[in-house]
């Protein structure tokens, strides 16, 4: 077929598609990964930083991209930086910067007597051991059913 309309406008159809694709696996892939970035944020400094390195990386990325001619991978990049924000945002859980609009328009988090939220600190122990609450015992295992004392169920 060649030049005529048909074949170019099924190519660029093709394109926007595989574009569009990539744009989602980045904005999951990204979520992903501020989700996990935001488990380390302890105050708004390091949420800040965190979010100053997620532009400069997907700033960096993009450009490298761009300068390779691969026009349809930057729908990928731009698309991880949006889920690399909007992780970080929800996980840290706390309304930031602008996200402090956007959430007083939508009318999140306006109910009275809301407290803050607790700022976390490192503990020792990984896994369980670290999630473990303040009374649990020393195992390093989590207790996935309570069998201690079932007298009190009946």
């Amino acid at each position: 077929m060649g030049t005529d309309g048909f074949a170019m406008g099924t190519d660029g159809f093709a394109m926007a598609v595989v574009g569009l694709m990539l744009a989602i696996f980045g904005i999951v892939l990204g979520f992903g990964i501020g989700s996990r970035l935001a488990e380390d944020v302890t105050d708004r400094k390091t949420y800040w930083k965190y979010n100053a390195v997620a532009y400069a990386a997907g700033i960096l990325v993009s450009a490298l991209v761009w300068a390779t001619g691969w026009s349809v991978l930057a729908f990928g990049t731009v698309g991880c930086l949006g889920g690399v924000i909007a992780g970080l945002k929800m996980g840290y859980g706390e309304a930031v910067g602008p996200w402090v609009t956007h959430d007083r328009f939508l009318g999140l988090n306006t109910r009275k007597g809301r407290h803050p939220r607790p700022k976390r600190t490192a503990s020792t122990g990984t896994g369980w051991a670290r999630r473990r609450p303040d009374g649990e015992g020393e195992s390093d295992e989590p207790e996935l059913m309570s069998v201690s004392d079932p007298e009190k169920r009946r």
